[in-house]
């Protein structure tokens, strides 16, 4: 229906050939994809920056009434990083330069692959992760007594692979890739409500047990070997930034997925099944200054994963995200330089011509 009141609409006017006409109805079927008075956009130019990353996937183990819970956190290293954005596509390379970094003995070594992309479009915003981590200390020190400083577990494993997609209703008003990916500039306060899913599968194990073995006998969840989960479901959130006299902002957001969730864990002897509900969670924040060609931001994407074993009172809590303070400034494209990447304006304009 929709369709034909289009072509109806677009008959009557063709069947008048008045100019302005025809410029009013092309104002109305390509109205601008922002509200230019709350969000500038400089996709067509590219955004260049050098920023500093630390990535990390760690895992919370519940504690009971008698013991309070621990967590496992990887040794990854502080990166030194550039990168470019143009249109809908960045590219950043990042290296952990040993001047960035101590030897970090005291906290073991991890040997991980950490591969996160977040795709900000303007009204979908995908995450998506794959996380393979080995080697962990445990937090706080001195957690275990009579074992000073950190408790090094270089056997605990983690493998996790899912991703989220959400919907921003406010999408002409609202800009992540403000914050985010700088190519875009917030001059107003303005909020957005989110819609989506989570959909994640992961494994934890160890070659001895999860739970240290001077600790073991005093968790309920002691002679687990490997916890196994997948879990998918409906989320939603809010999302909102705001503007301090143009150029200073904070951005806040939070989605809340509520998943069905099946849990397997095996312990030496046997194995146990569980389904249930696992809240999980993700939050983004930045904060900084914005303007014309200069941008500064500090920034935090973290994902929570929660599962609910069988044999432990509360849940375990899978924590991935990265943080990074980021340096840009935007580059006006000369004549010469657009007909030399027509070949990206093409290959980025694909999907869109596929729904035309």
């Amino acid at each position: 229906m929709k369709g034909i009141v289009v072509l109806t609409t677009l008959g009557m006017f063709c069947a008048v050939p008045n100019y302005s006409e025809a410029q009013l109805l092309k104002g109305i079927l390509k109205r601008s994809p922002t509200d230019t008075a709350y969000v500038k956009a400089y996709d067509r130019e590219i955004t260049a920056r050098i920023y500093l990353s630390q990535k990390y996937t760690g895992i919370r183990i519940p504690g009971n009434s008698k013991e309070s819970s621990f967590r496992y956190r990887p040794n990854t290293t502080l990166n030194l990083g550039i990168g470019a954005t143009y249109r809908s596509f960045s590219l950043n390379l990042a290296y952990g330069f040993p001047g960035l970094n101590g030897d970090g003995k005291e906290r073991g070594k991890t040997r991980y692959l950490d591969l996160q992309a977040h795709l900000y479009g303007r009204k979908v915003i995908v995450d998506l992760f794959g996380q393979f981590y080995k080697g962990y200390y445990l937090s706080p020190e001195n957690y275990i007594a009579g074992v000073p400083g950190y408790y090094i577990r270089p056997d605990i494993r983690v493998r996790m692979v899912g991703g989220s997609a959400y919907y921003a209703f406010n999408n002409r008003k609202f800009s992540y890739r403000a914050g985010l990916i700088q190519n875009e500039w917030q001059t107003q306060s303005a909020g957005t409500f989110l819609l989506g899913g989570d959909v994640y599968y992961g494994v934890i194990n160890s070659d001895s047990l999860l739970v240290p073995r001077e600790l073991a006998g005093q968790f309920p969840q002691g002679n687990v070997k490997r916890m196994r989960f997948f879990n998918i479901g409906p989320g939603g959130g809010y999302a909102y930034t705001f503007v301090y006299k143009r150029n200073w902002f904070a951005t806040g957001s939070l989605t809340v997925n509520i998943p069905i969730d099946f849990v397997n864990e095996a312990t030496l002897t046997e194995e146990k099944n569980k389904i249930s509900v696992s809240p999980n969670f993700m939050v983004r924040v930045a904060v900084g200054y914005n303007s014309r060609r200069w941008i500064y931001t500090a920034s935090l994407v973290n994902s929570t994963v929660t599962a609910d074993g069988s044999y432990n009172e509360g849940m375990y809590r899978i924590s991935t995200g990265n943080y990074r303070l980021t340096v840009a400034r935007r580059f006006t494209l000369d004549r010469k330089t657009r007909k030399t990447i027509k070949p990206v304006d093409k290959v980025l304009e694909a999907p869109k011509n596929l729904t035309k």
